[in-house]
């Protein structure tokens, strides 16, 4: 019998891996019993490595990849490469055992999701019901979309160190870097500093 995919060792498909992380801690408000309850997500810091990385390409006026150029790509092994800023991480499908248990104690709404294909999920801390992640990352305002520095000192930062023996590795389907501007003020608070910033 194969193990389940969402807390097995996830060191074959990962696409994210540091040697820290972040628990995230914020208030939503249930769309379901309309009751304010504590979400949480997970962050790296500054100088993770992913396997997403975007492609960079020789100057601004770069046509692209030529199609074969694109097929290598597309079908390379992944390669790790080291990111310059935190990332928070949403949708995520993959974490070890480590983590997992970690999120027992400091993120207990945060949890496997069956209905989700093993995704992790946050649930309702009242009524049980599983809080949709499109209601949490993507739009200022929302809990770790913080629209400025005042909302975003609303959002508890939890530090996590990994043994060196079992370093963070997971699979996330959406890392949130500094190519997202509105995710800014949020990646200060994570130790992200840019010339380029207001």
């Amino acid at each position: 019998m194969q193990d389940s995919p969402s807390i097995a060792d996830p060191l074959r498909d990962a696409n994210v891996r540091a040697t820290s992380y972040f628990v995230l801690q914020a208030q939503h408000d249930c769309t379901r019993c309309a009751q304010r309850t504590t979400v949480f997500a997970l962050a790296l810091p500054a100088g993770h490595e992913s396997t997403e990385a975007d492609i960079e390409l020789d100057d601004e006026d770069s046509p692209g990849l030529a199609p074969g150029d694109f097929h290598d790509w597309l079908f390379s092994e992944s390669t790790w490469q080291k990111i310059d800023s935190p990332a928070l991480l949403s949708q995520l499908g993959l974490l070890p055992a480590s983590v997992a248990q970690c999120l027992q104690t400091l993120a207990p709404a945060l949890r496997l999701n069956p209905e989700q294909g093993g995704q992790w999920t946050n649930f309702c801390e009242h009524c049980g019901s599983a809080v949709w992640e499109g209601a949490l990352y993507a739009t200022p305002g929302q809990p770790f979309c913080p629209k400025d520095d005042a909302a975003d000192a609303q959002i508890t930062i939890h530090s996590v160190d990994t043994p060196v023996d079992t370093p963070f590795h997971a699979y996330a389907r959406m890392i949130w870097t500094d190519g997202y501007r509105n995710k800014w003020p949020l990646l200060r608070r994570l130790g992200w500093q840019d010339a380029d910033a207001p």
